[in-house]
């Protein structure tokens, strides 16, 4: 039978920004249900494991797996005991082993590919977006409660909770962090718990947060940094690459029992220099963890000239892999320049300064696309107007 079954749907669950539940951060938000239909709405997905079925939600994991990469799914395996627990497991849930959320959506930077769904500071952004550049299909979020607030009304069995994962907003900043590690400290032994927390290493460490850290069996800390200093900065508005870094550096002085790596998420703006990207973080960390957009800034919607073009700059297998998947897509490829442009008019910025040569790709490919685009002779063409505003 084929290798299908992964953990995390028996014995995890990731908290959406909606409060709603859903097995990992890899599902889409909208497969998310409420708490008590947890259980019962992915018994199907669990059985379908069971049967040696792959499910085409879980496309991340097999492509990785594909390439000869460990993913989500064989570390998931790994950590939660498969090997051992595989013949007692039926179609229902079990208890929670490891917890993923967002705390909420506090957040001090305004990275181009995120939304005001994840960080406070992107409200008005968002609400300047829909008013006067509505075509380019950014939405204005209402955010819910915290998902601590959540949590605390739940009635949940925190016995066997042995991982994790907090996301942003930004956790160091968030006035809900502490709270929710003074939470966990009284509903389980915190010493048998791993934490994993992503952050944007823009805030210090302070003494309480470390002292509270470090009573954690132990911390997987992954700082976002985008790719080069240049590219990084201009992907996550408002930061300082330099001084974000040497925070990063600091947070592995103060932790003890703590891995320290670097994640990087890949867009049409910084995948052309992937591989000095990796290489840059490796001397300063335990290990280089990437992943790509697949919404506003996708390069899974480009034309076949950026795949070429990008490819021949690497030889990357896990990137060639997932390039497989690329299919032209002629309204999101345009709509993505365009939100390029729009960004660095809002922010004062310029992709020429940032990623020079993928600005002279993308003036010398586009110049080819208006040059043979046929303009209907109505002139009422969406495209011609998108291409004449570049």
């Amino acid at each position: 039978m084929v290798d299908t079954i992964c953990m995390l749907p028996w014995e995890s669950f990731t908290v959406t920004m909606n409060n709603n539940f859903r097995p990992c951060c890899r599902f889409q938000t909208t497969e998310g249900v409420l708490a008590e239909d947890y259980d019962e709405a992915f018994k199907q997905l669990r059985r379908d494991m069971l049967a040696g079925k792959k499910d085409s939600r879980c496309r991340k994991c097999w492509e990785e797996e594909a390439c000869g990469q460990p993913s989500m799914r064989t570390h998931a395996n790994e950590f939660h005991g498969l090997e051992f627990k595989k013949e007692w497991l039926t179609e229902n849930f079990r208890k929670p082993v490891h917890i993923e959320l967002s705390i909420d959506n506090t957040c001090n930077l305004q990275c181009r590919m995120c939304s005001s769904r994840f960080s406070s500071k992107l409200l008005k952004r968002d609400k300047w977006l829909v008013e006067n550049h509505d075509h380019l299909d950014f939405h204005v979020a209402k955010v819910e409660k915290s998902r601590y607030e959540t949590l605390k009304d739940m009635k949940i069995d925190w016995s066997e909770l042995r991982s994790v994962k907090l996301l942003g907003g930004e956790p160091f900043l968030s006035p809900n962090f502490l709270d929710f590690l003074y939470f966990l400290d009284m509903r389980t032994e915190i010493s048998k718990v791993n934490l994993e927390i992503v952050t944007n290493c823009t805030m210090k460490m302070t003494e309480e947060i470390t002292e509270i850290l470090n009573q954690f069996k132990y911390v997987y800390l992954y700082g976002s940094f985008d790719g080069l200093p240049e590219h990084s900065m201009y992907q996550r508005v408002g930061s300082d690459w330099y001084q974000n870094f040497d925070h990063f550096l600091e947070y592995g002085e103060l932790l003890k029992n703590r891995q320290m790596s670097v994640h990087q998420t890949f867009t049409v703006i910084n995948v052309s220099h992937i591989d000095e990207a990796l290489e840059l973080y490796k001397p300063h960390t335990d290990t280089v963890s990437w992943s790509y957009d697949d919404y506003k800034f996708s390069f899974l919607q480009a034309p076949d000239w950026f795949e070429e073009w990008v490819l021949s700059r690497t030889n990357n297998k896990k990137l060639r892999g997932i390039f497989k998947s690329r299919k032209y897509d002629h309204i999101g490829w345009h709509r993505t320049l365009h939100t390029i442009d729009t960004f660095d008019r809002y922010y004062n910025t310029s992709l020429e300064k940032a990623n020079p040569e993928l600005h002279e790709a993308l003036r010398i490919n586009t110049k080819r696309y208006v040059d043979a685009h046929k303009r209907p002779p109505t002139r009422d063409c969406y495209y011609c107007d998108l291409i004449d505003e570049m």
